[in-house]
C-alpha cells in the first residue's frame, strides 16, 4: 500500500570521474520509484549527491594536473549534478558531504556513538584497499592475497593508531533485526552474505576502523576532539542519508522523512550499508533521542536494496578501460526514455546485466517501435479515419461498461484493472524490472501490450469497419482507453512517452496526471467524441532518426 511519504536514497558517487551508464542504472530505479510515488499522491523526497572526502578525489585531481582541491570538487560535484538534471532525473536534493550542513550532522552524530561507549582508540596493523577505501581480512581476500572487486591493486599495510567503532558489540542486536525484519536486506539472497559476514565479525573480532591519521589523509572531517584524527570516509559518507533530511540542522524535516524508505547501492557496498550502517545507528540512539522510535527501538533503514553491476559489451566499465559511457551519448540516436527503458528491462533487478549498444537499438526497434509505437500509430489512425477525427462516439453506458469486445484473447477493463494492481504491487515493491515485463508482457495477460496487437490481429478493425461501424468503434476504444492507461503505467519509467502517448490521445498530460493514480485508473475516462491528433511516431525508425 502506498504511504503518506517516501523517502529514498542513491549511493553518494566519488567525485574522482563522470558520470556512465552503470550510475545511471541506480539513479533511473530511484527516480521512477520517485515519479510512481508522485503519481500515487505521497510526498517524496528522492536524494542523491556526491562522496568529497575521500582520498580517491585527491589522487584524481592530482592526475588532472589540478592543485585547487575544492575548485575540483566544486567543478566534478557540478558536473554530476548537472548530467542528472539533463537526463531528467527528479531528485529533491542534492547533497555534498563538504557542506556545513553535513558536517555539523556527522559531529553531532559521532558525539553520540562516543557517548554510548562504542568508540576505542587503538594501535593496529592491516591490509588497506585503496580501491573500496576498507580494509580486508584473509576471509575477504582472494587466493592472490588481494581484494576482489579490485584484483589489479596491491592492497596495502597500514600501521595506525585510530578510533574504532565496537561493530562486534552488535552482531546479535543486527541479526536479530535481520530475521526479524526478512525485507530490509533485498534481495533475499544478499541476506545471508550479511548473516556470513555478522558471522565473520563475531568469529574475528572484526571492529572497524573509523578514523585515520591527520598525516596520512589530504582530505577528511576532523574527529571531535581529536585534531590529530580525520573521520574515516565511510562513517562519514553514510551519514549523507540523515543529514540530507536535516540531522543536525533541521529536526521538523528530519522527523518527517527519517526512517528512509528504500537505499539503492551496489552490491560491493553491501556490507557498509546492511551492517556497519544500521550498527552505528544503534549505538548513537543510544544517546539521542532523535534516533529512536516512541517504543525505545532504534530508527534504522527499512529497506535496503543491493543492485548487480552492468558491464558494457562483456567488459567492467572503468575510466581506464575509456568505456565509461556517459548516459547522454547512450541515448544520443534513441533518446534518454529507450536508455531508461533499457537500463530497467534487460536485467532482473539484483542481478548483473550488459550494456550493448546493439542490444539497446534491437529493444528500440522491437519493444518500443513495433510493439508501443506502432499499437498508438495504428489505433489513433484508424479511430482518426473512420470516426472523423474523433475517438469513436458510444453512449455513456456502454463507454464505462466496456468489458470486453467479443474476442477471447481480450479481457477488457476487467483485466486491465487487474493489470493496474499487479503493476502498483511491483512499484512498491521496487521491481521495475517486473513493471516493464507485466506491460510488454509474455501474453500471460489478457490486457498487456502484446494482447493489445493482437486484438487488432484477431478484429481487423480496417475490415470490420466496412460491415460493422459499432462494433469497430467498440474494438477502437478500448484500445484508446487502454493506450490511456499504459501511459500512466510506464510514466515513471518513460515520463516523456507517456506525455506523448496522452497527447496522442488528444488529452492535457499535466491535467491528466493531476488526477492521481486512484483516480485516474477508472475505466472509460476518455472521452468519446473528443478531437484526436494528427498521429506521429512515438519513435521513429533508427535510419531516419539518425540522419535528422
Amino acid at each position: 500500500m502506498p504511504t503518506n511519504r517516501f523517502y529514498v536514497t542513491t549511493p553518494i558517487y566519488y567525485v574522482n570521474d563522470r558520470p556512465h551508464v552503470g550510475h545511471a542504472y541506480t539513479t533511473v530505479i530511484a527516480d521512477a520509484l520517485s515519479r510512481y510515488h508522485r503519481l500515487r499522491g505521497d510526498e517524496v523526497r528522492f536524494v542523491t549527491g556526491t562522496d568529497e572526502n575521500s582520498q580517491k578525489n585527491v589522487e584524481a585531481m592530482e592526475k588532472a594536473g589540478e592543485t585547487d582541491l575544492q575548485a575540483y570538487l566544486d567543478r566534478m560535484a557540478g558536473a554530476w549534478k548537472s548530467t542528472w538534471s539533463e537526463i531528467g532525473i527528479t531528485f529533491d536534493d542534492f547533497i555534498r558531504t563538504t557542506e556545513p550542513r553535513h558536517l555539523a550532522g556527522v559531529e553531532r552524530f559521532w558525539k553520540a556513538v562516543a557517548a554510548s561507549g562504542d568508540l576505542e582508540k587503538r594501535t593496529y596493523q592491516s591490509m588497506y584497499c585503496v580501491g573500496c577505501e576498507g580494509f580486508k581480512t584473509p576471509s575477504e581476500m582472494n587466493e592472490d592475497g588481494r581484494c576482489p572487486l579490485h584484483p589489479n591493486k596491491e592492497l596495502t599495510k597500514v600501521q595506525e593508531e585510530n578510533w574504532f567503532f565496537k561493530l562486534t558489540n552488535y552482531v546479535e542486536p543486527l541479526r536479530a533485526y535481520i530475521r526479524e525484519h526478512e525485507d530490509f536486506v533485498q534481495p533475499a539472497s544478499r541476506r545471508n552474505e550479511i548473516l556470513g559476514y555478522l558471522d565473520a565479525v563475531e568469529k574475528e573480532g572484526l571492529d572497524v576502523s573509523v578514523s585515520r591519521e591527520k598525516k596520512k589523509l589530504s582530505v577528511g572531517i576532523p574527529v571531535p576532539g581529536d585534531e590529530d584524527q580525520r573521520i574515516y570516509v565511510w562513517f562519514d559518507a553514510l551519514l549523507n542519508y540523515m543529514t540530507a533530511v536535516g540531522y543536525g540542522t533541521d529536526e521538523a524535516l528530519f522527523q518527517k522523512f527519517w526512517p528512509v524508505n528504500l537505499q539503492l547501492v551496489g552490491k560491493d557496498i553491501l556490507k557498509f550499508h546492511c551492517a556497519l550502517w544500521p550498527a552505528m545507528i544503534m549505538s548513537a540512539a543510544k544517546q539521542d533521542a532523535l534516533l529512536r522510535n516512541e517504543d525505545g527501538s532504534p530508527k534504522l533503514p527499512q529497506h535496503v536494496f543491493a543492485h548487480g553491476f552492468y558491464t558494457l559489451d562483456g567488459m567492467k566499465i572503468s575510466k581506464s578501460l575509456g568505456n565509461a559511457i556517459p548516459p547522454s551519448e547512450a541515448a544520443k540516436d534513441v533518446g534518454m526514455d529507450a536508455v531508461r527503458y533499457y537500463l530497467l528491462r534487460e536485467v532482473q533487478l539484483g542481478e548483473d546485466g550488459d550494456f550493448s549498444f546493439a542490444r539497446l537499438k534491437e529493444r528500440y526497434q522491437a519493444d518500443l517501435g513495433n510493439t508501443l509505437g506502432n499499437l498508438v500509430q495504428r489505433v489513433v489512425a484508424m479511430s482518426r479515419k473512420y470516426f472523423d477525427g474523433k475517438v469513436p462516439t458510444l453512449d455513456a453506458v456502454t463507454a464505462q461498461s466496456l468489458s470486453d469486445v467479443g474476442v477471447n484473447s481480450w479481457g477488457g477493463s476487467v483485466a486491465i484493472h487487474h493489470l493496474a494492481s499487479e503493476i502498483a504491487a511491483a512499484y512498491d515493491a521496487f521491481n521495475t524490472f517486473g513493471v516493464v515485463q507485466r506491460v510488454w508482457g509474455t501474453g500471460e495477460s489478457a490486457s498487456n501490450l502484446i494482447a493489445a496487437n493482437k486484438l487488432i490481429e484477431e478484429t481487423q478493425p480496417f475490415k470490420l469497419a466496412k460491415t460493422d461501424l459499432e462494433a469497430t468503434g467498440r474494438v477502437l476504444y478500448a484500445l484508446l482507453e487502454s493506450i490511456r492507461w499504459y501511459a500512466w503505467f510506464v510514466a515513471p519509467i518513460m515520463p516523456e512517452t507517456a506525455n506523448k502517448m496522452l497527447v496522442a490521445l488528444g488529452l492535457d498530460a499535466t491535467q491528466e496526471f493531476a488526477k492521481g493514480w486512484d483516480a485516474a485508473l477508472t475505466w472509460g475516462q476518455l472521452e468519446p467524441g473528443s478531437l484526436l491528433p494528427e498521429p506521429s511516431p512515438l519513435f521513429p525508425r533508427l535510419e531516419e532518426k539518425t540522419e535528422v
